[in-house]
C-alpha cells in the first residue's frame, strides 16, 4: 500500500531525508498524494475495462460463464532531482548553514517542479524524461471532461464532475489553482453552494478547505514562477481535477534507491573537480492513474467578471 510523504516520514531516522520530506509536504497535493514502492523500472498492471456478467440461476442450472475484460498498462519510473554545488569559500567564510540554505533551495524547486509536472507533466516536452500529468490524461475530449460551458463555476457541474469520479472505498479531493479556490470562495457565498462548501482547521491549526467533505488541495506557481493552474487555458480559463488517491485509483510510484524507498540525499563532500562541495539529491519516481474513473476533470471555467 502506498504511503504519503507524511506517513513515510514516521519511518525516516536520518535528519537530512527528514528535512528535505518536510520541504517536500509543505505543498498541499504532494502531501496529500501516496508513493507506491515498486521494484524495477516500471509498473505493468491491468485497468478494468469491461466486468464479468452475474446473475441468479435456478436449482440444477449452471451459473453463465463470463470474464472481466483488462487492458494491459505500464508506468515507468523517472529519474528525478538535481545536485547542489556550494563553493568551498562561501562555507569556509560564511559557516555551513549557507550550504544548508542552497540545498533547501534546491528541494523547494524540486518540490514546485514536480507539483507542476503532476498537472501539466509531458513526456514530448521533456523528450521523454518525464510522466504525463493530469492535462494530459484527461484530455478536453476524454469521457471523464465536463465541460463548465465557458462561464464562472457551475456547481452542477462540479457535483457532476465529483459523481463521475470513482471513490474505490478511499477519499476524493478536488486539486485546483489559488486563484480558483479563492473565485470558489466568491461564489459559494452568493450560491446554494454555501451550505456544501466550508473551512475548517487541522489538527495543526492549517486552514482546510473542504466541499461535500471533499477537500480542495491547491497549486500554485513552478519553479520559475509560473501559474501550474491558472486561467491560461485555451480563451482564459481554468480547470478543476477531481480525484481519488490510492493504490487502485491516483497515485505517485518511487523505485529502491540503495536498497531503500523514497528520496535520497547523499553528500558528496568537495568534488576532485572543482572547489566546491556538493550535495545530490534522487528520487526514482513516477505517477499513475490505474483506473479510468479514478480521476476527472471540469474544464472550460472562466474568471469572475
Amino acid at each position: 500500500m502506498g504511503l504519503t510523504l507524511i506517513e513515510a516520514a514516521k519511518y525516516e531516522h536520518r535528519l537530512e531525508h527528514l528535512a528535505v520530506i518536510k520541504t517536500f509536504t509543505e505543498g498541499e497535493l504532494l502531501s496529500r498524494l501516496p508513493f507506491m514502492n515498486i521494484a524495477g523500472g516500471g509498473l505493468f498492471y491491468n485497468v478494468e475495462k469491461e466486468l464479468p456478467s452475474s446473475g441468479f440461476r435456478a436449482v440444477n442450472e449452471a451459473y453463465r460463464q463470463s470474464y472481466g475484460v483488462v487492458d494491459p498498462q505500464s508506468e515507468a519510473v523517472h529519474l528525478f532531482g538535481g545536485d547542489v554545488d556550494v563553493d568551498r569559500s562561501i562555507v569556509d567564510l560564511q559557516g555551513p548553514e549557507a550550504r544548508a540554505s542552497q540545498v533547501e533551495m534546491k528541494v523547494r524547486s524540486m518540490r514546485l517542479t514536480m507539483e507542476a509536472a503532476l498537472i501539466n507533466g509531458d513526456p514530448v516536452a521533456s523528450q521523454g524524461r518525464g510522466f504525463e500529468g493530469l492535462a494530459r490524461r484527461i484530455p478536453t475530449t476524454s469521457p471523464m471532461a465536463i465541460d463548465n460551458g465557458g462561464a464562472p463555476l457551475d456547481f452542477k457541474k462540479l457535483d457532476e464532475l465529483i459523481d463521475e469520479v470513482n471513490s474505490y472505498g478511499g477519499a476524493k479531493f478536488l486539486v485546483m489553482s489559488k486563484a480558483m479556490r479563492r473565485q470558489f470562495n466568491a461564489q459559494a457565498r452568493s450560491t446554494a453552494g454555501q451550505a456544501l462548501y466550508n473551512v475548517t482547521t487541522n489538527a495543526l491549526g492549517a486552514m482546510v478547505h473542504m466541499y461535500q467533505d471533499l477537500m480542495i488541495l491547491t497549486v500554485d506557481r513552478d519553479a520559475q514562477g509560473l501559474q501550474v493552474l491558472g486561467f491560461g487555458e485555451a480563451g482564459s480559463t481554468s480547470s478543476i481535477y477531481c480525484c481519488t488517491f490510492g493504490d487502485a485509483a491516483v497515485t505517485g510510484l518511487q523505485g529502491p534507491f540503495q536498497g531503500r524507498y523514497g528520496i535520497s540525499v547523499r553528500d558528496l563532500g568537495e568534488v576532485p573537480d572543482a572547489p566546491v562541495f556538493r550535495t545530490r539529491i534522487d528520487w526514482y519516481c513516477g505517477f499513475g492513474v490505474m483506473h479510468p474513473r479514478a480521476a476527472g476533470r471540469l474544464y472550460n471555467i472562466t474568471a469572475l467578471a
